[in-house]
């Protein structure tokens, strides 16, 4: 019994006549007429009932049918599993990243990359740079974003974005109605701060103190998540990375571009020599594909 017996009379049965079969299966009438007999003989069924022109499905033929329709739903389970395994379906993908892209950029990235690859099991950690650096470097985790390269490891690296931190505040909040906001803004306004610590000042304590601007600093966090949390409750203003932000709109926060600029930069780190892996490629091409609607959304919306 040959494929391609099954498959005209598979073809027959659902198209209702040899020559609808033959168009459907680009062949011609002949050949599929002399399939189904080679497999009525192979089979020792009377598939049809012969009248001029005209086949019809035979009680024998109907139950054959039903049989080759499962087979053919196995092989259509076959067919899907080879384009899972083209996707790279069923593998795994861990995950590395700051807390800012943790919390916001990476489950937007894997709900685009899901939609290709809905089986890969994807793991995810988040810390300092120089943890996430470590987890890549002894491979723990395949990919890795950071806010700095480090030159204690020797990893690969490539930028992922810089963008101008954005000053975050509550939408009825005096200084919404601002186009820019710069430090005389935020003189008398309590502000969230970053820690203040004893391996000296930030870029936007610098800021401030050329000049001469004295705030009121009543709340500090290392986390943006957190400053935007207690800007949400009315406890203040602050300075952010305006990732950060995007995920706060809902909370009814606004941005405002800040000046003089502050950059805030992301970096993909990779093992080096690692050999490429189109699992981990496809999956930087859907976290960029995301940083561009990201950047998109809050440059429009700002």
């Amino acid at each position: 019994m040959r494929f391609s017996h099954i498959e005209a009379f598979r073809a027959v049965m659902l198209s209702g006549s040899t020559t609808a079969a033959a168009h459907a299966l680009h062949t011609s009438q002949p050949s599929i007429s002399r399939s189904i007999a080679q497999l009525e003989k192979y089979t020792g069924l009377n598939l049809f009932e012969r009248s001029p022109g005209k086949l019809v499905p035979s009680s024998d033929g109907l139950l054959f049918f039903k049989e080759v329709q499962r087979s053919f739903s196995g092989l259509r389970h076959l067919d899907e599993s080879a384009r899972r395994i083209r996707r790279f379906s069923g593998g795994s993908l861990t995950i590395a990243a700051i807390q800012i892209i943790a919390l916001g950029l990476i489950p937007r990235t894997i709900k685009r990359f899901a939609m290709d690859y809905p089986e890969v099991s994807i793991s995810i950690h988040t810390g300092h740079s120089s943890n996430v650096a470590q987890w890549v470097d002894d491979q723990t985790c395949d990919i890795g974003v950071v806010s700095q390269v480090s030159e204690t490891y020797g990893l690969e690296n490539e930028l992922l974005y810089e963008i101008d931190a954005v000053c975050i505040m509550p939408r009825d909040h005096s200084l919404a109605g601002k186009s820019v906001v710069g430090p005389n803004d935020l003189a008398d306004e309590p502000y969230i701060s970053l820690p203040r610590n004893e391996y000296g000042h930030s870029a936007i304590d610098e800021i401030f103190e050329a000049a001469g601007i004295s705030r009121t600093i009543n709340l500090e966090t290392s986390y943006s998540s957190i400053t935007c949390s207690l800007v949400a409750q009315g406890l203040g203003i602050a300075i952010v990375n305006p990732l950060a932000a995007l995920d706060y709109r809902h909370a009814g926060l606004v941005t405002r571009p800040f000046r003089p600029e502050i950059r805030h930069s992301g970096h993909l780190i990779y093992p080096k020599g690692r050999p490429n892996n189109r699992l981990v490629s496809s999956f930087v091409d859907c976290l960029k594909a995301t940083m561009l609607d990201d950047r998109a959304s809050f440059d429009s919306k700002s």
